[in-house]
């Protein structure tokens, strides 16, 4: 992969605030994986909570992605991109460290770990939205995809140690250590996003928030090609989670795997979407944006599909699962790179922050119906007939995309032309205005 990291070089060698942020969002990425994974530990190992209580906190920090994505885009859209990324920065930071001072003091409970949750779970909305804003102010377009792919490798390799190093550092140090490392990695993110200069918010109407949120929608909704890759990442997240969901019931009752050989099964499609993070850039240069994008989906979903088939085989299951979720991983890797790339170079300026938002919401709103369907379906169906309903729904529904206008865009820049006033993506002229 030369070329792509000789891209990667030269980005992070000669843009200073790309490199900036980018070192943040790696720093707060390894933060988020460790508290995802101190958060239950502390409910389970030092409070003795239930399974429902564990739940309570998991659900804890994803309510505020469906509640508050929305108000993180109309904040983001009319602030400076480096407030929201100290300022949440600095939540988590803090509320990670309070824990670490009521465990150190024997006097953490229950309630105090929700509100850390949700404090992070809010935190983390507004992060993640003003940091997919801003790249498309500090990066070229034409290089736009590779600090995605970068991105996305980061994200990819994050989910792979975090957990990982987190079970490290309770072994040999403790909780209270683990926390203050967890605590510092955000650390790093607040200064990092201190450093970041020369971006200002856009200038905005003078409106209040709900009507932002209502224009922001009405934007996002009205040109077709940011509205067919919501719908598709909805699609796709929805089935993702359904899929996880029916296999665990599937593996462990009847393919009889124990909880390490599923999590190693799982684990190792972060292996194929680092790879597909990596090549992003260069299979692009070989073929067209929307060829990869729609390319990515079919990907993800053969590879999920692949599971239920290597089990009818009877042989070497979970190697040959472990297979396909590395080809799930790819596909949605490669997936992810071009939308959140066609996402951040298609609307104007001033609507970044709406459009991230809107897009999150419906990508992530389904991820608890997907979870709910998933369990009904292996009810209904019982666990293998559930499986085969998921993995061919979701071969179905991936073909969305074959029939948006994207598909045909061969760059970035052509994909931008579909969200002009000429083009066959166009808003109304109400909505793509600029406000004077």
């Amino acid at each position: 992969m030369p070329a792509f990291n000789g891209e990667v070089r030269s980005l992070l060698k000669g843009n200073a605030n790309f490199r900036t942020v980018w070192i943040g969002e790696t720093s707060a990425h390894f933060g988020a994986q460790l508290a995802n994974f101190l958060l239950p530990l502390i409910a389970v190992s030092h409070l003795h909570a239930d399974g429902t209580a564990v739940g309570l906190l998991s659900a804890v920090q994803f309510v505020p992605v469906v509640l508050l994505s929305l108000v993180a885009g109309v904040m983001v859209d009319r602030h400076p991109p480096r407030r929201t990324l100290v300022v949440s920065s600095l939540a988590r930071g803090g509320a990670l460290a309070l824990l670490g001072v009521f465990q150190a003091t024997g006097g953490l409970d229950f309630t105090q770990l929700l509100v850390a949750a949700a404090v992070i779970g809010t935190a983390t909305v507004f992060y993640e939205v003003a940091y997919q804003s801003t790249l498309p102010k500090i990066v070229p377009i034409g290089s736009i995809t590779t600090a995605n792919g970068l991105h996305q490798a980061t994200y990819s390799i994050s989910t792979l140690a975090g957990p990982s190093a987190a079970g490290f550092l309770i072994g040999s140090f403790g909780l209270s250590p683990a926390l203050a490392v967890t605590v510092a990695f955000f650390v790093g993110a607040v200064v990092s996003g201190a450093l970041l200069r020369g971006v200002e918010a856009p200038p905005q109407p003078r409106e209040s928030t709900l009507r932002t949120i209502g224009s922001g929608l009405r934007y996002t909704w009205s040109i077709r090609p940011i509205r067919d890759l919501c719908v598709q990442a909805g699609l796709s997240n929805l089935h993702e989670q359904a899929f996880l969901t029916v296999f665990l019931v599937f593996a462990v009752r009847e393919l009889d795997m124990s909880g390490a050989t599923i999590g190693l099964i799982i684990g190792i499609g972060s292996v194929g979407a680092l790879v597909g993070s990596l090549t992003a850039t260069r299979l692009a240069a070989r073929s067209t944006v929307g060829f990869m994008l729609t390319l990515g989906v079919v990907l993800a979903a053969v590879g999920l599909l692949l599971v239920p088939a290597v089990a009818e085989i009877g042989v070497y299951v979970a190697v040959l699962a472990s297979v396909a979720t590395m080809v799930n991983g790819f596909g949605v890797a490669l997936f992810n790179v071009f939308a959140v790339s066609l996402r951040q170079a298609i609307p104007q300026e001033n609507q970044l922050g709406a459009v991230t938002a809107s897009y999150r919401l419906i990508a992530l709103g389904t991820l608890p119906l997907g979870a709910f369907v998933g369990g009904a379906l292996s009810d209904a169906l019982s666990p293998r007939g559930a499986i085969w309903a998921v993995g061919l729904s979701y071969l179905v529904v991936s073909f969305w995309l074959m029939f948006s206008p994207l598909r045909t865009a061969r760059t970035l820049e052509e994909a931008q032309e579909l969200g002009r006033p000429d083009g066959t993506g166009a808003a109304s002229p109400e909505t793509t205005s600029s406000p004077s």
